[in-house]
């Protein structure tokens, strides 16, 4: 797909700290002061460098003094081949401490870097095709897509063309590079909605009229301190008219979207202020064009999954394999194994993996005959391809462990949650989703899940400890609505004990075949309250 699109930049910037940042230099530019600081060393960093170092998606560390790194890298609708994963797995094992985090946004993330070795690690990851440019900043961010697009029979159609198509148009454009914040873009055709678009700043999602299929579009999704359901654009979309959709949003984000104070920064902000209506019209007049209007929508009932487990392709005789990692943690050598394997037993000339949005990773098109063996391998490698229930639906933030705004730690609290649920709430036996963000910047998105965590603090005889606030009751899709606080400061060492006291309840009071999700979401706040009612500790 190409399309001829550039919008020259039409904005004032603000005054805050950050936006005269961007206006002294271009965040893309940072690059080429890298060859500087890899010769004078971590000390000659100017300090507005290292915001804009987050363009090309590294992060301080924590704790910053010390000199570490964390890189995100950009991997468009999380479409790997073996030959880039077997290359992050040398990356991890050379410089990474031996293990990385797949992200809720599909890619992979990396840390214990050092400022003189990134010269090498971008050389590496450009030589098999991946870049970090747009992993994180004032910025489009990966682009996000199902991980089995053009593989899933349930599909409305295979929306990689486009998605692939948005992401080429937006990285390493300078006409983007300096939007008010984040921007989150999601492109899919699948029909559960996967990708999330009720809290991406776009999300584009699979439509059908009539017999005709194509798209819809959301806008001004977020989550954070202040999160925001995305609003339905009343119109459809053609495949040819994603770009320009794309495009022209990201135009009027970048030239209306709110610079003058950081926390009203994002999109949701503008969307919120302005309707569907008169942003479809603003939009349409920066495009010069019209859009098909529509406005009847479906949404799945069923919140998103990100299809883990065995399934049949829509080719015939193919199936995905899917690897459900806790908290989306696994080492170099692991990284190696998922690819050699996929290699050994998947099409040749059509192997590949895929990240997934909830941390975990599929490979694709294994012929019929392969599964069992491809499986067994896995196994005794010590991956999961037949996950409990607990395993499958958990989501977790990098944590304490390494961010800098985490207030609790939450990836190794995960690994360790899971053990402990398929012990002690081994009764249970339907979904659940359980997600952990380590602070209110939500990475973790846990306001979206059946069972939510937000890192806090409580102080017991004077000693500061880590514990967690607990919501409970979000879902997207139809009727998508966010969690609420139930039960604040849970202890750090009694979160399954909490998250028993749930389902033992959902267990007794739900109505025939409900699900989790739904009881939690017809139950009122005082009835939710009333389960924890007696817990001075959870153990009661």
């Amino acid at each position: 797909m190409s399309v001829n699109l550039s919008t020259p930049r039409n904005f004032s910037p603000g005054e805050t700290k950050e936006e005269q940042i961007k206006v002294a230099k271009d965040g893309l530019d940072v690059i080429k002061d890298l060859p500087r600081y890899v010769k004078e060393g971590y000390q000659a960093i100017e300090a507005d460098d290292f915001m804009r170092f987050k363009w090309y998606g590294v992060y301080q560390q924590k704790p910053k003094e010390d000199g570490y790194f964390m890189l995100r890298t950009r991997i468009p609708g999380g479409q790997l081949n073996p030959a880039q994963l077997r290359e992050i797995a040398s990356l991890t094992d050379q410089f990474a401490h031996g293990f990385g985090d797949v992200t809720t946004r599909q890619t992979i993330q990396l840390h214990w870097l050092r400022i003189e070795q990134f010269p090498e690690i971008f050389k590496r990851l450009e030589s098999v095709g991946i870049t970090s440019s747009g992993a994180c900043g004032d910025i489009a961010r990966n682009v996000v897509g199902c991980p089995v697009a053009g593989m899933d029979p349930d599909a409305i159609l295979d929306a990689t063309p486009e998605l692939q198509a948005v992401d080429a148009h937006l990285t390493n454009n300078n006409e983007f590079s300096n939007l008010p914040r984040k921007y989150k873009i999601s492109i899919s055709g699948c029909r559960i909605m996967c990708t999330q678009p009720d809290i991406n700043c776009v999300g584009v999602f699979g439509l059908e009229r009539g017999k005709e299929k194509g798209y819809g579009i959301k806008v001004g999704g977020g989550l954070s301190s202040a999160p925001h359901l995305a609003q339905t654009l009343p119109v459809f979309l053609k495949p040819e008219d994603v770009l320009p959709i794309v495009h022209y949003t990201s135009v009027i984000y970048r030239d209306h979207g709110y610079r003058d104070k950081r926390a009203r920064a994002r999109l949701k902000f503008l969307v919120a202020d302005w309707g569907a209506d008169k942003f479809i019209s603003e939009v349409e007049r920066v495009a010069g064009r019209k859009f098909d209007r529509h406005s009847e929508f479906v949404f799945p009932e069923d919140p998103e999954s990100d299809h883990v487990g065995v399934h049949a392709q829509i080719q015939k005789g193919f199936y995905w394999v899917g690897i459900c990692l806790a908290g989306g943690r696994l080492t170099g050598a692991q990284m190696k194994i998922i690819a050699d394997l996929s290699e050994k037993y998947g099409e040749k000339g059509k192997v590949g993996i895929r990240g997934t949005n909830k941390q975990n990773l599929i490979i694709v098109n294994v012929p019929e005959k392969n599964v069992e063996s491809l499986k067994k391998d896995l196994v005794a490698s010590g991956l999961v391809v037949e996950p409990s229930n607990f395993r499958k639906g958990c989501v977790s933030c990098t944590g304490i462990e390494f961010c800098n705004l985490a207030v609790g730690e939450t990836k190794n609290r995960m690994i360790r949650l899971v053990g402990e649920l398929e012990q002690v709430s081994a009764h249970y036996k339907d979904k659940v989703r359980i997600h952990f963000s380590g602070c209110p910047s939500s990475c973790g998105q846990h306001q979206l899940a059946d069972i939510g965590f937000r890192g806090a603090t409580r102080t017991v005889d004077g000693i500061k400890k880590e514990c967690f606030d607990m919501f409970l009751g979000g879902k997207t899709g139809a009727d998508a609505r966010f969690n609420v606080l139930i039960q604040p400061k849970v202890p750090y060492e009694e979160v399954h004990l909490y998250i028993d006291k749930v389902l033992r309840a959902y267990e007794k009071k739900k109505s025939g075949a409900e699900s989790l999700t739904r009881w939690l979401g017809r139950s009122t706040k005082d009835d939710l309250k009333t389960i924890f009612a007696d817990a001075n500790g959870a153990s009661s």
